[in-house]
């Protein structure tokens, strides 16, 4: 973990001296500025020589939502015809971060008790959450007019579209219902937190952004052609959406956890 913070950060030093390549994304490759990324290395290699289980944690999640342009990349690498940007090494460089988020995490969970499970009404209001926020998303655009939006209308952007659809009200469902066991583990808890994760990531910090460009009297969004009042109604359903995704996930991992998984945080706690 020390070592990837050296590396991570002696590459973030290398960019804050005028080395930084032109990103096609706008900004940066992360999103924060480089010095707080250089600074995030320090406290990291810090972090771990006192481990706290949920300081490990909260830094995990801070590097996740820096690299929150990584649902871009995923989204532009899979549906070229969408029209996104597709910058390789801004997407090496976010995965550097998303690397140390994993690592982060790894190390967390080795060091903290083992997690009891909740009661399985929290995770049907998250499922019911991320209904409603994907719903509310798709309300905004609906307002302002589907021939709106930035995104090619071709058979990538159908594709996004449906993959949208069952993002946001199928798979809370299977993660919830009982119908949700007879499929393979790793097929709705793989998405369910890769997809949660990523919008409350991307859209939370989306989301800050917004309300300190209004704070200093600026629009939000003022190149995209919509205006702000949509973005205040669809950034949140985001957050919303991808918050209850990510809850409805972990209890989905909680009521399909094997015995031997249990088996293992008890050594992890005791070993």
């Amino acid at each position: 973990m020390v070592l990837w913070a050296t590396m991570y950060g002696g590459l973030r030093i290398w960019y804050a001296t005028g080395h930084q390549p032109s990103w096609k994304l706008p900004g940066n490759d992360l999103l924060i500025p480089l010095r707080v990324s250089v600074a995030a290395c320090v406290v990291t290699a810090l972090a771990v020589i006192r481990i706290r289980p949920r300081l490990l944690w909260v830094l995990a999640a801070g590097w996740l939502a820096a690299a929150g342009f990584i649902l871009l990349d995923v989204v532009a690498g899979v549906l070229p015809g969408l029209g996104i940007p597709f910058d390789l090494l801004g997407m090496l460089s976010r995965l550097g971060a998303i690397a140390g988020a994993v690592l982060l995490g790894l190390l967390a969970r080795q060091h903290q008790p083992t997690a009891t499970p909740w009661p399985s009404w929290i995770s049907t209001v998250g499922a019911c959450l991320a209904a409603v926020g994907c719903l509310t998303r798709l309300g905004a655009q609906a307002v302002v007019g589907f021939g709106k939006t930035p995104y090619a209308g071709n058979w990538s952007f159908l594709v996004f579209e449906s993959g949208f659809l069952l993002a946001g009200t199928l798979l809370p469902f299977l993660l919830v219902h009982r119908i949700g066991r007879a499929f393979p583990r790793w097929l709705l808890l793989l998405p369910g937190y890769a997809i949660g994760v990523g919008i409350t990531a991307y859209f939370g910090v989306g989301l800050i952004q917004m309300v300190v460009a209004a704070l200093q009297g600026q629009p939000v969004y003022g190149d995209v052609g919509l205006p702000d009042s949509f973005f205040w109604v669809a950034v949140p359903a985001y957050v919303v959406w991808g918050a209850g995704l990510t809850v409805a996930a972990r209890g989905y991992q909680f009521a399909t956890r094997r015995a031997t998984d249990s088996v293992c945080d008890l050594q992890s706690t005791h070993g």
